[in-house]
């Protein structure tokens, strides 16, 4: 492609990096034949026979949206044992028969281990589910050459390469916490094979160091992954581990090469900081009066990769209600590192969340609980949930501050960040008013109180508040 021709392509694709789904079918009407078509899913956990019901269900879904392939980018296997690379593929056979479609095109498996294959039976919270036998004869670790073939019907290897209709797929199995041992001799003993015009894809379980949902996501390797890619301007990588919700703009990354989080088929983890979540992993003891949303189990994520030649689409899917998640990526090609879709351009043409017109907030005043059991008052903020087909633009998460009335001046006396209960579904499960709880211990005594709630969208932008009238102490206390 010649330079007049790129900024042609540029300003056709402008403006189409986040398309909701009709601007997305009248773009794809636009955008000639599909090269490539590629179903993405993470982390499954499969457990006990009835835990793969999603995953026979993506595999259907996938299978009537026409796909040359399925990529799992690791954590099929739970408790680490044969049992349940052997549901995988009992499920997979059961859909694509002989790797086949009912139209009898190829389908190719673009599988990868993850730690729970390969650890899984080392976690505390997974050996109450192990027997004796099960430790003994179906422990994946010491066997997973064997197991891969008995039942995926092909060789394993620790990092392989497979050819999909033209495009180059290079998978690494999970090795370490830190990284993928000889991938930068993999890379160049196959530096050949990798395409300049076109782009080609990499998949490994942890997300490389930086990129998709960093600095904030838990479960990044130690970043040579990213030091090696970087040299790949039209490398489009995959990874899960983090189960971070793909209704969060930050799952695709965009820089000296494209990062893309693949959510996960099993539950979905919110980011922490906000009233009602924590940080993954931290044994901190953070001050709270709304109990936490961990492990959200009716997120079940998935999404449909298309190539065309002129870009990539990414169409984001759940499982539980079988819908839409959120707005589809459009990905520009070629990809020449010029990254534009990097966090801080998106942040730039990012539109504000505002709530619609006539929309109130209220308090409520109960006896309660904090998120330790911890008896008190508490103020329920409520509100509600800020969405596209009401507004033009979703909100992520929302802003609450309590400003108080102190002699001739106002302050500021406590912000909270809270996720609404659906912010991990699409829309139509995101309906229910919001709220966030304060305690007496967040405001001072014998003070006029007001609430003031702003939306707020991933990159950063806040939208106007609505805010409750001035009212009397909360808190009264005799001086």
């Amino acid at each position: 492609m010649n330079r007049r021709s790129f900024l042609q392509h540029s300003a056709a694709i402008a403006g189409a990096v986040c398309l909701d789904l009709p601007a997305f079918a009248e773009k794809v009407a636009t955008l000639g034949q599909a090269r490539l078509k590629i179903g993405i899913i993470s982390d499954v956990h499969l457990t006990t026979p009835d835990s793969n019901d999603y995953l026979r269900k993506a595999f259907e879904y996938f299978r009537d949206k026409g796909v040359d392939g399925v990529l799992i980018a690791g954590d099929i296997a739970d408790w680490g044992v044969e049992r349940q690379i052997k549901m995988l593929a009992d499920t997979w056979y059961g859909v694509f028969p002989k790797d086949k479609a009912p139209d009898g095109r190829h389908v190719e498996k673009l599988f990868v281990y993850g730690n729970h294959d390969i650890e899984g039976q080392n976690y505390k919270s997974v050996k109450k589910f192990l027997t004796d036998e099960m430790v003994k004869n179906e422990i994946i670790a010491p066997r997973r050459a064997e197991i891969w073939k008995k039942h995926l019907k092909e060789k394993w290897m620790p990092i392989y390469i497979k050819d999909v209709k033209g495009y180059k797929f290079i998978g690494a199995h999970w090795a370490n916490w830190d990284g993928i041992p000889g991938l930068e001799a993999f890379f160049a003993q196959h530096q050949a094979e990798f395409p300049t015009a076109k782009p080609f894809f990499y998949f490994q379980h942890m997300h490389p160091q930086g990129t998709c949902s960093a600095p904030w996501t838990w479960g990044q390797d130690d970043g040579t992954t990213t030091k090696l890619f970087s040299q790949y301007p039209n490398l489009v990588t995959f990874s899960g581990h983090s189960h971070t919700t793909l209704t969060d703009d930050r799952t695709l990354w965009q820089g000296a090469f494209t990062s893309i989080g693949t959510a996960s088929l099993k539950y979905i983890i919110p980011f922490g900081g906000r009233e009602n979540t924590v940080v993954f992993g931290s044994k901190e003891k953070v001050p709270s009066q709304m109990a936490q949303l961990k492990y959200l189990d009716d997120g079940k994520h998935g999404q449909v990769m298309t190539v065309y030649d002129d870009c990539i689409t990414l169409e984001k899917h759940e499982f539980v209600n079988d819908q839409p998640l959120a707005d589809n990526w459009v990905i520009p090609l070629p990809l020449t590192g010029s990254a534009p879709m990097s966090f801080a351009a998106r942040e730039k043409e990012a539109k504000t969340p505002q709530f619609a017109a006539g929309d109130k907030v209220t308090v409520t005043r109960a006896d309660g609980k904090d998120r330790y059991g911890k008896e008190q008052k508490q103020i329920t903020v409520h509100f509600p949930t800020v969405l596209k087909k009401k507004t033009g633009v979703r909100a992520f998460d929302y802003e609450i501050q309590a400003e108080i009335m102190d002699v001739d001046t106002t302050k500021i006396v406590c912000t909270k960040r809270v996720f609404s209960q659906g912010f991990h579904l699409g829309e139509a499960q995101d309906e229910k008013e919001a709220v966030c709880v304060f305690g007496e211990a967040d405001l001072p005594a014998n003070r006029k109180v007001r609430f003031h709630v702003r939306p707020c969208e991933c990159f950063g932008h806040q939208g106007e508040a609505i805010s409750t009238d001035w009212l009397e102490p909360i808190i009264t206390k005799k001086a």
